[in-house]
């Protein structure tokens, strides 16, 4: 865990929320700053609370050994140096009550600093692709079909949810789409929120909620990104992604079309050829992977061509749209409310 400075006020959001009908879960992988003495001193007078240590392996091995440990109907990822509004679980439950062909509901989410002041600029919520795509939709209370946010991701390569601080998930999608991978490290949440939309509706409540800090302990996390993209990392998740869908007819007969994993494939072409300077190392590095599969290398040459040379560079948000009309998912509906 090692985030002790954040845990105080991350536990008070917790233990102020004005839905008290729950149930806190902890799991700490042994961190050797002082966090699971203050876990525990807590524990000692929460009778809700349940603290175990568990083996370290990574933030989604962590979430995950505290899911399979939850017994309620529904499950909210509390990030140990985040926080949340006190009507929060109020808000999101009613949600999924009110919607219950929803698996998951979404808040919208300000970014805080390690000191907890609003961020108002750069780094944040309203400069984000999906905020600004979804526009005026984040001011209402509505529903996203099967599959919507699965495409968006698909296709703009952003997160819908950009953390799972801002999400409320129905315990029983987990069943239907499995628990979090952890071979990708800690972005591999974007993999599973591409299963869980492809799995279940989305109901949006359109108001801040949640928080997002930004500290000097996560500038690794751009570097992951970096390597994410340069490894195909993010590409083999829209493979596997792919794959489930086929697999479980989701959401539509057949599963998915293969065409959209070639939007991540065009990304790590892009960041393999930006690392070499000379046009023969970038000719070879096409040429391994034509020869590792033509049938991905070529619509990439092609979408190359038509944006330099034809001029045909659709916008991402463009491509989106594109996409969620010709899958017939790009209706969102206005969502019940109590």
């Amino acid at each position: 865990m090692n985030t002790r400075p954040y845990l105080p006020e991350r536990f008070e959001t917790i233990f102020n929320q004005t839905f008290q009908d729950w149930e806190l879960i902890v799991c700490d992988s042994y961190s050797d700053d002082g966090s699971w003495e203050f876990i525990q001193e807590l524990a000692a007078g929460e009778p809700r609370m349940r603290i175990s240590q568990t083996p370290r392996n990574g933030i989604l091995g962590g979430f995950n050994d505290c899911i399979k440990l939850a017994r309620g109907e529904y499950v909210y990822v509390a990030t140990s140096d985040d926080t949340m509004s006190p009507d929060f679980l109020e808000k999101m439950v009613a949600a999924l009550d009110q919607n219950p062909d929803c698996g998951v509901a979404h808040c919208c989410l300000d970014f805080i600093d390690e000191y907890g002041v609003k961020i108002l600029s750069g780094h944040c919520w309203g400069n984000w692709f999906t905020t600004r795509f979804f526009g005026d939709w984040n001011k209402k209370h509505h529903v996203r079909p099967r599959g919507h946010d699965a495409i968006v991701i698909l296709v703009s390569l952003k997160t819908v949810y950009l953390s799972v601080t801002q999400i409320l998930i129905r315990r029983s999608l987990f069943d239907k789409v499995g628990l979090f991978k952890n071979k990708w490290g800690s972005i591999g949440d974007m993999e599973w929120q591409m299963r869980a939309a492809l799995a279940t509706r989305t109901v949006h409540v359109p108001e801040y909620l949640a928080t997002w800090r930004v500290h000097p302990q996560q500038a690794s996390q751009i570097e992951l990104c970096h390597k994410a993209i340069r490894n195909g990392w993010f590409f083999e998740m829209a493979d596997e992604v792919i794959k489930f869908s086929h697999a479980n007819n989701l959401p539509f007969k057949g599963g998915l079309p293969r065409r959209l994993r070639n939007y991540f494939w065009d990304e790590y072409i892009n960041a393999r050829l930006s690392l070499e300077k000379k046009r023969l190392r970038k000719l070879s590095v096409l040429l391994a992977m034509w020869r590792s599969d033509p049938t991905l290398i070529m619509p990439s040459l092609q979408n190359r061509f038509r944006a330099r040379f034809l001029k045909r560079n659709m916008d991402a948000e463009q491509e989106v749209r594109k996409e969620l009309s010709r899958l017939g998912v790009e209706v969102l509906l206005p969502a019940k409310q109590a």
